[in-house]
């Protein structure tokens, strides 16, 4: 992993973003690309400088996002990391997610605010569609949140085969920053399994796609959301890893519903891998 994306519109919620992507980048050793979207009038591109006066709150803007990215990246080589800046101009349709492939991206960070609401509201529009259409794991950052290592990582998974690639990366990114990783499944009275046989799928899953030998942690809950949160409490974890599908009606674990939901409900860190298309 040796490259993590940061849009920011260096807002609060953005700053949380950065700051946490700062640390994961100096321990991963990995280069950090600082992503900045102008929405302007007209193609920015095109325009002379003469043309772009007449657009000078525009180029106000510009002039100081200009600064805040070159801000930003003093402070990463501060701390020794390397990092370069991408400041796009764009009308307002312009897609995070198409940088994550152009720039061979392994990871994104970015910020969500901290209050309860309508999911696109909540996390913004940006957070909301990289979530759902992202090929690399989102590490989704609360402006609240107070963890600034990610030493206890829990994963919470259902076991099926079809996941097994999303454990893989998770197992990818807590060995790369030395965290310990706790698998959970979470207990639903709708999914309800016996102890033993979420022990029979758990171990022939560990033992198909992970490296080491995991305890299965098993929580009853009424909901997934609420299953998983209980447990990072009681372990007094540093961050939530679960799986995320573009599609909402399959069954738990793989409804982004649940992922918007815990990036609602608590102000950990919350790292969103997408399930692998068939």
């Amino acid at each position: 992993m040796k490259k993590i994306l940061i849009p920011t519109d260096f807002s609060t919620c953005a700053n949380a973003a950065e700051n946490y992507g700062l640390n994961l980048a100096e321990k991963m050793q990995a280069e950090i690309i600082f992503l900045h979207i102008v929405l302007t009038p007209v193609d920015w591109t095109k325009l002379t400088k003469e043309q772009e006066n007449l657009f000078p709150e525009t180029k106000a803007s510009i002039a100081n996002a200009k600064e805040k990215l070159k801000d930003l990246i003093h402070q990463a080589e501060k701390k020794g990391i390397s990092a370069r800046k991408i400041l796009v101009f764009n009308d307002g349709n312009e897609k995070i997610h198409k940088y994550v492939e152009s720039e061979h991206i392994d990871l994104v960070v970015m910020g969500s605010h901290g209050t309860y609401g309508f999911r696109e509201h909540l996390l913004g529009s940006n957070t909301y569609g990289m979530l759902r259409r992202s090929s690399v794991p989102v590490f989704v950052i609360k402006e609240n949140n107070t963890k600034h290592k990610l030493d206890t990582l829990v994963f919470a998974t259902n076991f099926r085969e079809e996941t097994g690639p999303s454990f893989r990366a998770a197992e990818a990114i807590a060995e790369v920053l030395g965290a310990k990783l706790k698998v959970l499944f979470v207990n639903t009275p709708t999914y309800f399994m016996e102890t033993n046989d979420i022990l029979l799928i758990g171990h022939e899953y560990l033992k198909e796609f992970g490296n080491y030998a995991y305890e299965i942690e098993i929580i009853n809950a009424f909901k997934e959301e609420r299953g998983i949160i209980q447990f990072a409490e009681k372990i007094n974890a540093d961050g939530l890893a679960v799986i995320t599908s573009g599609k909402s009606d399959l069954m738990q674990y793989f409804s982004p519903s649940i992922t918007e939901n815990l990036i609602a409900m608590t102000d950990l860190p919350v790292i969103s891998i997408r399930k692998p298309k068939k």
